[in-house]
């Protein structure tokens, strides 16, 4: 028994150095901030300075460009001026009725102006009719006739009208077709004055307008 305490006695020194060496090694290779602080040793505690969250700064903003409200926007497609009374284009010229179509009727009111003025008629029905009377200088090309093309040619020989010039063309009034046929011919032989006199011959005679008689 004696004997057991006595090697006991001598292995606690041995245990207790080797436990130190130990913890010695141990310590050094720890970081500094897990030494473990020796008996007597001040610790120092390290200082903690709190990171105070900064406050976003936003990104400066480019200085508003001045707009001059005096001055037209400039584009890559100019856009015209405004029309002023200075530079608005003229009005434009009314037309002239008697053109508003190539061919169209009109009133024995209208038929006797275009005999003042001049204007030539033409005689639409049958060579017949023509002889017993017809307007005043009339021509006689009866639409119905073989030999229209002959009588047409005398006429534009005599009077060589104008594609635009008035022409005044009759027959019977009524239903009478005679004077459409013949300014169709016209039209489409290049004349686009085509005036188609609606009462025809029995409303020349109801006012009194000067008649012929005959063959011309």
């Amino acid at each position: 028994m004696r004997f057991l305490l006595q090697a006991s006695g001598l292995r606690c020194p041995a245990l207790a150095g080797m436990a130190g060496l130990a913890a010695l090694i141990s310590n050094g290779l720890a970081s500094p901030a897990r030494h473990l602080a020796w008996r007597g040793s001040v610790v120092t505690q390290p200082s903690f300075t709190p990171q105070l969250e900064q406050p976003a700064v936003p990104e400066p903003v480019p200085p508003a460009l001045a707009v001059d409200l005096s001055r037209p926007s400039r584009s890559d497609h100019p856009v015209p001026p405004l029309a002023r009374p200075g530079n608005a284009p003229p009005p434009a010229k009314p037309q002239d009725p008697s053109l508003s179509s190539p061919i169209r009727e009109i009133s024995g009111e209208e038929a006797w102006q275009a005999f003042q003025a001049g204007a030539p008629f033409l005689d639409a029905r049958r060579s017949a009719e023509f002889a017993e009377g017809h307007i005043a200088g009339a021509w006689c090309t009866p639409a119905w006739e073989s030999d229209l093309d002959d009588r047409l040619i005398s006429f534009k020989a005599a009077r060589r009208p104008g594609s635009e010039d008035p022409i005044v063309i009759y027959c019977s009034g009524g239903d009478c077709r005679d004077s459409h046929l013949l300014a169709t011919k016209l039209f489409n032989e290049g004349y686009f004055h085509l005036l188609i006199y609606r009462g025809g011959f029995p409303d020349w005679l109801a006012h009194s307008h000067p008649v012929d008689r005959g063959q011309p």
